[in-house]
């Protein structure tokens, strides 16, 4: 797919950039506009990566914004700078949790309910 043929994901720009703004500026005054707008525009061609195929299975691709929002709620700290390795493969766990496309055994499947729990509990503190 080239750059003309993409998907688009709403929100997915802004919540890469809050995104690289935890991991790069948290507390610092002093990283330049141009390196935070690097990282962040790296963040959305990772994400935007799975756009197809969430398409493709008939959901909505701004789940991809929700789970870059997500990520920087639950996993971004301050000054982990630019590596990508962790996002590439925090992300792929949240698509694949949220969009499965790979059959689980019975073994695997069973934390699945963990996951259920979490989430409710998760919830619950929103009310």
């Amino acid at each position: 797919m080239n750059e003309d043929d993409a998907i688009h994901v709403p929100g997915l720009a802004e919540a890469c950039a809050e995104l690289a703004h935890v991991v790069l500026a948290a507390g610092h005054t002093q990283v330049s506009r141009d390196i935070l707008e690097t990282l962040a525009a790296k963040f959305e061609r990772e994400a935007a990566d799975f756009a197809l195929p969430v398409a493709n299975a008939g959901r909505d691709t701004a789940l991809l914004a929700r789970a870059v929002h997500y990520l920087n709620d639950a996993h971004a700290l301050p000054l982990m700078g630019t590596d990508m390795e962790w996002f590439r493969q925090a992300l792929a766990c949240l698509v694949e949790l949220a969009v499965p496309g790979i059959a689980l055994s019975p073994k695997g499947a069973a934390f699945l309910n963990d996951v259920e729990e979490g989430i409710r509990q998760s919830m619950q503190d929103l009310e």
